[in-house]
């Protein structure tokens, strides 16, 4: 029916009130970053920024240019408002000058999304938290 479900194996001796049910996989896809960055060892840096790393889609080592995004799995946690990228500190052809970059976060496949808190299961309309811009 569109909505997230998440799911916890059963634990032997524990019940299911003691259990957390807050952690769930996405696919994030990671935009903007500079090309020299997008390596497998910067993706796995951003992942675990996020939550916990399940993986990262690439072929190889080097340079992961099978796209212009980087692609991860990351196990989040759903009760806290998802990021939205944050801010890379760039070198610019000046030597003495660093700008920085926007570097944006795509979540794949979700449903009920509020663009105003940033949290899942409601939309806008039905918005019970701070906007991002007033908090």
């Amino acid at each position: 029916m569109g909505h997230l479900l998440v799911l916890q194996p059963l634990i032997a001796g524990k019940s299911t009130s003691d259990m957390e049910f807050n952690w769930s996989p996405f696919w994030v896809q990671v935009h903007g970053l500079p090309v020299a960055k997008m390596t497998r060892k910067n993706a796995q840096i951003i992942g675990q920024r996020q939550g916990n790393l399940i993986g990262v889609e690439a072929l190889h080592e080097g340079l992961l240019l099978e796209r212009s995004f980087l692609r991860l799995r990351v196990e989040m946690d759903v009760t806290k408002p998802l990021p939205l990228g944050f801010f890379l500190q760039a070198n610019s052809s000046s030597p003495d000058t660093v700008h920085e970059v926007w570097v944006s976060y795509k979540y794949e496949k979700l449903d009920e999304f509020c663009y105003d808190c940033g949290r899942l299961g409601h939309n806008n309309t039905l918005c019970k938290f701070v906007s991002r811009e007033a908090g």
